[in-house]
């Protein structure tokens, strides 16, 4: 291909993230055998040395001028998306479409270059890759005390400029997931990985030091981090302990060198601190984007520490991969510094990491470099989804599982709704936010009833609603979709709507049957009163089902080969609970709604273990409809509904979930591993999670067992913290922001593969008709 690059910033020299992310994709599509020409903006007025680096590297570099003092901000304090384009990069533009032969492929850095895809005609594949968000920079800064000093827009401005490209490129997933409900371009997650053929440093010789590297540029993020990150650590402190830490880049300019703190000042090369250092920190707080100075830092073999924004795109697992703030750097540093099996520790999380995410980027900078394969981003198969749960309120398990299955689909299909019930502005509004503004939210339309289908089991006959299954039909035959997945087994008879594909999935949450039965055995009845034969005959007439977790998956396997797939819980990447304030009471917790298993396991836990553990200066939180019932106890905290359930969470110390009965995956027990708090948990909290017992949380067979653990927890805060970075690392493992991905990418290709149904009915050569 010839691929036009139209960038406001010079690829050499690598002395920059933003240059050196330009300078990988560069390198990467050159490596893959297309031309690249350089339309430079010559914003940030580089050196004859650095141009003629340029033009040694690229086919060709297009210099265009640029007046920094005429960049405007015409929307008062934020810029509208063209306000940087001047009249010369206009002039160039119109010159290099014209050209004759022309460009494949037009590559823009930056949202706020976007005009320059519009003198292109639409043969051109136009990508943009956008860096960073900028709707809501400058308040976020602002939030942080610190100026913008760079682009800042609307997000109405930003859609527009997105929406000039036919994909979008995002560098870190939760940006993906933003830019999504932005435009209606398809986006790519590609990170970055730096274009340098050097192996990975050794580890540095022992002189009898820890050094500590931090390397960074002077711009005000940078800064305030680095002074907070000092001012939590007490460098003299440090070397009194061994350490030293070792500053290169302007961050440090306004430093002055002392004990335990050396300044190298701006380098060259990267490689002039992280050879000098064992670990590297980035304390960075707030701010978008992805953080290179975390991935180059990695790819040459050093460990690194960081807060969760500087780990922010990556599949960090390990609790120092997510600190909360720029002081729990300093004091996992201390640590690193005092302790030989926690540097080791450190290092091998630290390479693992670097392996797990260079294997991601390699796979999206091939689908940049094919043809092939940036034709078939743009050629995403539709899916609908049918529930008639209000998962936008997140605010229970099933709302949230639905809703992270949403946006998990809305990553390689368009994604649209068909919700079974009443649904206002504010709620549309809401779900569209989950499925991105490619995604469509229709409600069932008021026609005739539909007879009866054949085929419809007792279960389904006793919920049958002929106006839906009708709704449903009209639906799909004005929108076909490549696939329909129904939500849960009570909405099963809707398989047999008119017009609906081959490709029908049915997400369980639960194999209801078997969640009856353990109801019964402990004297309650559930609402869902299904034979596990009948239910097993319902999921057969599926072309997949979808299990929750592990264990159901296999039960589901061995009777329906072929047709299951396991799309557990996932959760964004967030920093471990902060835990109550020092000097406070131990705080212990439960969330929960207002089901029989919570009220019952609550109970249980206020009449059997409570009495054991108030005694040891301990507090018992409780939060969500579960405590509509119960009656104030001393030491016992009922909160009821509360708007934040993270925060509910991020105030606690230890977490428990008592129940005794239920089934299925309880999103609870998993919202409590993926804050890293540690946790005491029954055997049916833990159903489909196994492999972290006695590390990751303590799982308790008999009141006995849940005591002791408790008690334990509550009592040693070195046991609260060890336990918690512990199921951080596993909640991230088995529920990370990835976990939906593959089962998603699974029915999106099963999808490009299914006609729609009017290829299914028109016989051979017939013409076709929508609709």
């Amino acid at each position: 291909m010839r691929i036009l690059v139209v960038s406001p910033t010079p690829s050499h020299p690598q002395d920059a993230g933003n240059r050196a992310r330009i300078h990988a994709l560069l390198a990467g599509l050159k490596a893959a055998g297309h031309a690249v020409h350089l339309c430079l903006l010559t914003r940030e007025a580089p050196s004859l040395a650095a141009l003629g680096a340029m033009r040694a590297a690229w086919d060709e570099v297009v210099e265009v001028p640029h007046d920094r003092a005429r960049e405007r901000r015409s929307l008062g304090a934020l810029n509208a998306i063209d306000d940087w384009i001047m009249p010369e990069a206009e002039a160039a533009f119109a010159a290099l479409a014209a050209r004759d032969p022309g460009f494949d492929l037009v590559l823009v850095e930056y949202v706020f270059l976007s005009r320059a895809l519009e003198f292109f005609h639409d043969g051109v594949a136009k990508v943009i890759d956008t860096h960073d968000v900028f709707a809501g920079r400058a308040e976020a800064l602002e939030a942080l005390g610190l100026e913008n000093r760079f682009f800042a827009t609307t997000a109405a401005e930003e859609a527009r400029g997105l929406d000039r490209a036919g994909l979008v490129l995002a560098i870190q997933a939760e940006e993906a997931a933003t830019l999504r409900g932005r435009t209606r371009a398809p986006v790519l997650t590609l990170g970055h990985l730096p274009a340098d053929p050097r192996p990975p440093l050794p580890p540095r010789a022992p002189d009898g030091w820890v050094a500590i590297g931090y390397l960074g540029s002077a711009n005000p993020l940078n800064t305030r981090a680095l002074g907070r990150f000092l001012a939590a650590l007490d460098p003299a402190g440090l070397a009194a302990m061994g350490g030293e830490v070792v500053v290169a880049g302007a961050a440090g300019r306004d430093l002055r060198p002392g004990a335990g703190l050396r300044l190298l000042g701006p380098v060259e090369d990267a490689d002039a601190l992280l050879a000098a250092v064992d670990l590297v920190v980035n304390p960075h707080e707030g701010g978008t984007g992805l953080k290179i100075k975390t991935v180059e830092a990695l790819a040459r073999g050093r460990p690194v520490i960081g807060t969760v924004e500087a780990f922010a795109g990556l599949p960090a697992e390990a609790a120092f991969h997510a600190a909360r703030d720029a002081a729990e750097v300093a004091a996992l540093t201390r640590r690193f510094v005092a302790d030989a099996a926690f540097r080791a520790e450190v290092a091998a999380a630290s390479a693992a990491l670097h392996r797990r995410y260079a294997a991601e980027v390699a796979g999206a900078r091939a689908v940049l470099a094919s043809p092939k394969a940036l034709a078939l981003a743009g050629d995403r198969p539709r899916m609908l989804l049918v529930t008639d749960i209000p998962f936008w309120r997140t605010s229970l398990g099933n709302q949230a599982r639905i809703a992270a299955l949403a946006r998990a689909a809305a990553g390689p299909m368009d994604v649209d709704l068909f919700f079974c019930g009443p649904i206002d502005a504010a709620g549309r509004e809401a779900a569209g936010r989950h499925l991105g503004r490619r995604g469509r939210v229709f409600v069932p339309e008021a026609l005739p009833p539909a007879e009866r289908p054949w085929g419809l089991t007792p279960f389904e006959r006793a919920r049958f609603d002929g106006g839906l299954l009708a709704a449903l039909g009209a639906h799909l035959l004005e929108h076909p979709p490549q696939a329909v997945v129904i939500e849960y087994l009570r909405l099963s008879w809707l398989r047999l709507a008119p017009a609906m594909p081959a490709l029908t999935v049915l997400d369980t949450h639960d194999v209801m049957s078997l969640r009856a039965r353990n109801f019964r055995r402990f004297g309650q009845e559930h609402f869902l009163q299904v034979s596990t034969s009948e239910e097993l005959r319902i999921l057969s007439s599926f072309a997949l089902v979808l299990a929750i977790q592990p264990e159901e998956a296999r039960w589901l396997e061995a009777l329906l080969p072929g047709r299951v797939l396991t799309a557990p819980h996932a959760l964004p990447a967030l920093p471990r609970a902060a835990g109550s304030p020092p000097g406070s009471a131990v705080r212990v917790g439960f969330l929960g709604g207002d089901s029989p298993m919570n009220r019952d396991g609550l109970r249980w836990l206020l009449d059997q273990v409570w009495p054991a553990i108030e005694g040891l200066g301990a507090e018992l939180h409780v939060a969500g409809g579960v405590c509509a019932e119960m009656p104030a106890r001393p030491g016992v905290v009922l909160h009821g509904e509360v708007a934040d359930q993270h925060a509910f969470l991020d105030a606690l110390d230890v977490a428990v979930n008592p129940v005794a009965y239920g089934g299925g995956l309880k999103i609870k027990t998993v919202e409590y591993l993926c804050r890293g708090l540690p946790s005491v948990l029954t055997a049916e909290a833990l159903t489909g999670i196994a492999g972290g017992a006695g590390v990751a949380y303590a799982l308790a067979a008999d009141r006995a067992e849940f005591t002791a653990a408790l008690a334990a927890l509550v009592r040693d805060a070195g046991l609260r913290r060890a336990m918690g970075e512990a199921a951080l690392a596993f909640g991230r493992r088995r529920f990370g922001p990835g976990a939906l991905d593959p089962a998603m990418r699974a029915i999106a290709e099963l999808a490009r593969g299914v006609p729609p149904p009017w290829q299914l009915a028109a016989p051979v050569g017939a013409p076709r008709a929508l609709g």
